[in-house]
């Protein structure tokens, strides 16, 4: 995975200034034999944090017009049920439906399953847009703690320190998509069993928390 800062602009009006910083981030989905990755997209369309797409991510919709395979599968985990909305690339190269999209919103994440066999070798998938700056609230899950999350900003860093405040006994699963296993990561009184979870950029993560009808308020701007 890499990322680089593609552009910015400024623009001022009366002494009021405002900094868009794009860029890209290049992911490897299906590195191994495994069809499954856990990913972010820490890259935000249009700066709303919403509007992120599967068909503006993956592409679709006409032959060449995209790199991922058809058959390719989008799982979001839906926290108020429990259960997985699904969105799937057919023959045609539309998106059997829109369900995953706000899985794909900075903060969240979303399985992709690459269809099996011969024709799915590994593919590099670029995430475009603007870097999400100033302050996000995520609000965490109501269904037993279980939530896929990421970092919001495109980096690599601990989560305490992007403002995660742990609870004891949190856990913290990080998948490795080469080996298709979990890292887990307990957290004892004070101290995380296994090193502080520190996701990758463009990984999302699964998080257990007691703190059900929390939140994790995260801050970034770009210096």
């Amino acid at each position: 995975m890499g990322i680089l800062a593609a552009g910015a602009a400024t623009s001022m009006a009366q002494n009021v200034y405002s900094l868009n910083v794009v860029g890209y981030v290049n992911v490897l989905l299906n590195p191994s034999t495994n069809q499954f990755t856990l990913l972010a997209n820490q890259l935000d369309f249009d700066g709303t944090g919403t509007n992120n797409t599967v068909l503006g991510i993956f592409g679709g919709t006409g032959t060449g017009s995209t790199n991922v395979p058809l058959g390719t599968k989008v799982y979001r985990y839906n926290k108020a049920t429990g259960t997985y909305n699904t969105a799937t690339l057919f023959n045609s190269g539309s998106w059997s439906t829109t369900a995953a999209n706000p899985g794909l919103s900075p903060g969240e994440g979303v399985w992709v399953q690459l269809p099996t066999g011969a024709t799915a070798p590994a593919v590099n998938l670029t995430l475009v847009g603007n870097v999400m700056q100033g302050t996000t609230v995520k609000p965490l899950s109501t269904v037993s703690g279980f939530e896929i999350l990421s970092i919001v900003p495109p980096l690599s860093t601990n989560i305490s320190g992007i403002g995660f405040v742990p609870s004891q006994t949190d856990k913290v699963y990080l998948y490795n998509s080469t080996s298709g296993t979990y890292s887990t990561r307990t957290r004892f009184a004070t101290t995380w069993g296994g090193g502080e979870p520190t996701p990758s950029v463009a990984q999302a993560f699964w998080l257990q928390t007691t703190n059900v009808n929390g939140s994790w308020t995260q801050s970034f701007t770009v210096q």
